[in-house]
C-alpha cells in the first residue's frame, strides 16, 4: 500500500498569519461577568448587609429621641351613696363625668458613659474592613474563574478543531486504503486498522464536542443575565424559538507564536514575602481582630452605664372632679450598675476568650495554606514554561517524524501503521501544546491571587495576547 498522508494546514500556525487586532474578549466577559454572575452579586450584596453594622454600632452612642403622644376621651356616671352622720338619712350623689385627657412626652437620652457601646463600635470598624475585604476577595476570584472558564472554552475549541481535522484526514486515508484493497495494492488488516481509528476519531470528535458545550455553559453561567424576580403566576412566557440568534463571533486566542509572559518577581522568596498581604491571610487576621475585640465587649458589662435624659411633658385632662392642665421639663442623671446576672457575664467572657483563641489558630492555619498555595502556584508556573517549551519542541519533532513517516512509507522503510501513528502522535502533540499554553496562563494568574496581587490590569495584560482571525 502506498499513498501519502498529506500535512494538513493546521489553523493553530498563526504565527504565518498577519497579526490581527486586539479583541478584548477576556475583559469583555469579565466585564459581562461583574454584571450578571450570581456569585458576584451576592457577595456585592453581602458586603452592603455588613457595612451597616458599624452605623449601627454608633447609633447606640448617639442622642436617643422619644415621643409619646396620648389621647382618651372618658364618659362615665359616678354615684355615691352615704348615711347623714346627723340625721341618719341615706344621701345619694350622683355626678357626670365626661371629656378629653391628652398627653404629650418628649425625651432624648445621651449616654454619657457605655463602654460596651463604645468598643462594639471598634468591632464594627473591624466588622466594615472584613466586609470589603471579602468584596475584594470575591472580585479576585471572579477575575480568576472569567480566565479559567475562557481558557477552558479555547481549549476545548483547539481540541475539536484538531479532533475534526485528524478525524477528515483518517477519512481520506481510509478512502485511499479501499481503493488499494481493490487494487490488491493492500491487506484487509489494514483496511481496518485505518477503520479502526476512523471510529476513533469519530468518537474523540464527539467528546470534543461535548467539552466545547460543557465550557460554552461554564462561561454562560458567569456572564447571562440574571432573573431580576421570580416568575408570578399567571405572567405569559414568550418562546424565543422564533427569535434569529446573534451570529456567531470567532473567540480571541493565543497564537502559537506569542511569548508568554514572565512571573514577576522570579525568585520564590519574593511571592513568600507577599503572602501576609493574600486575601486569606488578611481575612483571618481581621476575623482574630473582631473576636479580640469581642473580649473587650464581654469585660465591658462589668462596667457601669451612666446616661441623661432630658424630658418635656405637657398634660391636659378635663375629666375627673378638678380639670388639669400641666405641663414641664425634667433633666434626669441615671447610672446603673450591673451586680449579680447569674453567671451570664463571666460565660461570655470564657466564650469570648475560647473565639479569640480558635481565630488565632485559623489565622496561623490560613498562614500556613497560603503559603503552601504559593509554593505550589510558583511550581507550577515553572512547571508550565518547561511543559510548554517541551511540547512546543514535540510538535516540531512530530511533524519531521510524520514526514519522514510518509517519505519511509514512499520507499519502502516504513510501514503505514508507522505514519498512523506518527500522525496520531503529531496531532496529541498539538492538543498538549495548545493546552500548556492556556494552562501557564491561568497558573500565572492563580499565582498573583495566591498572594492577594490579582487585579483586572493583570488580567488586561493577558487579553492584550489574544488576537483574533
Amino acid at each position: 500500500m502506498t499513498f501519502r498522508l498529506p500535512l494538513l494546514c493546521l489553523p493553530f500556525a498563526l504565527c504565518v498569519l498577519p497579526p490581527a487586532a486586539q479583541a478584548g474578549d477576556l475583559l469583555r466577559f469579565f466585564e459581562m461577568a461583574q454584571r450578571n454572575d450570581a456569585q458576584y452579586n451576592a457577595s456585592l450584596h453581602a458586603r452592603d448587609v455588613a457595612l451597616e453594622a458599624e452605623p449601627a454600632a454608633r447609633a447606640l452612642l448617639l442622642p436617643q429621641v422619644q415621643a409619646t403622644y396620648s389621647q382618651t376621651f372618658n364618659d362615665s356616671d359616678t354615684t355615691v351613696r352615704f348615711e347623714d352622720p346627723t340625721t341618719g338619712i341615706p344621701v345619694e350623689l350622683a355626678r357626670h363625668n365626661g371629656g378629653t385627657d391628652k398627653n404629650l412626652g418628649v425625651s432624648l437620652t445621651q449616654p454619657l458613659f457605655d463602654l460596651e457601646s463604645w468598643r462594639r463600635l471598634q468591632q464594627a470598624g473591624e466588622q466594615t474592613a472584613l466586609a470589603e475585604l471579602n468584596f475584594r476577595a470575591s472580585r479576585q476570584a471572579l477575575l480568576l474563574r472569567t480566565a479559567d472558564v475562557y481558557f477552558q472554552l479555547l481549549s476545548a475549541n483547539d481540541a475539536l478543531a484538531l479532533a475534526s481535522a485528524e478525524k477528515d484526514a483518517l477519512a481520506s486515508q481510509l478512502e485511499l486504503a479501499q481503493q488499494n484493497l481493490e487494487l490488491g495494492q493492500s491487506s484487509i488488516i489494514d483496511v481496518q486498522d485505518v477503520q479502526a481509528r476512523y471510529d476513533l476519531s469519530l468518537a474523540s470528535e464527539l467528546e470534543a464536542e461535548q467539552q466545547v458545550t460543557a465550557a460554552t455553559a461554564g462561561l454562560d453561567a458567569i456572564t447571562r443575565e440574571p432573573l431580576r424576580k421570580p416568575i408570578e403566576p399567571g405572567v405569559q412566557v414568550v418562546s424565543l424559538e422564533d427569535t434569529p440568534a446573534p451570529a456567531p463571533r470567532r473567540l480571541a486566542r493565543l497564537p502559537d507564536g506569542t511569548a508568554l509572559p514572565k512571573a514577576a518577581p522570579a525568585v520564590l522568596q519574593a511571592w513568600i514575602d507577599l503572602v501576609p498581604s493574600s486575601l486569606d491571610v488578611t481575612a483571618a487576621l481581621l476575623n482574630y481582630n473582631i473576636a479580640s475585640r469581642g473580649v473587650d465587649v464581654a469585660q465591658a458589662r462589668y462596667f457601669p452605664r451612666l446616661d441623661a435624659t432630658l424630658s418635656y411633658q405637657d398634660f391636659k385632662t378635663k375629666s375627673g372632679s378638678f380639670p388639669t392642665d400641666a405641663d414641664g421639663t425634667a433633666i434626669r442623671v441615671g447610672v446603673t450598675v450591673p451586680l449579680f446576672a447569674g453567671g451570664a457575664t463571666r460565660s461570655g467572657v470564657r466564650s469570648a476568650v475560647a473565639l479569640r483563641d480558635e481565630r488565632m489558630a485559623e489565622y496561623d492555619a490560613a498562614l500556613r495554606e497560603a503559603e503552601r498555595a504559593t509554593r505550589v502556584a510558583y511550581q507550577a508556573v515553572l512547571s508550565g514554561t518547561a511543559r510548554s517549551l517541551a511540547f512546543q519542541r514535540a510538535v516540531t519533532s512530530s511533524l519531521s517524524a510524520l514526514d519522514a513517516s510518509q517519505t519511509g512509507l514512499e520507499i519502502g522503510t516504513r510501514s503505514a501503521i508507522d505514519v498512523l501513528n506518527a500522525q496520531q502522535q503529531r496531532y496529541q502533540a498539538q492538543r498538549n501544546f495548545t493546552r500548556s499554553r492556556y494552562d501557564y496562563l491561568v497558573a500565572l494568574l492563580r499565582l498573583k491571587a495566591s498572594v492577594g496581587q490579582l487585579d483586572p490590569e493583570d488580567l488586561a495584560e493577558v487579553d492584550a495576547l489574544l488576537t483574533t482571525r
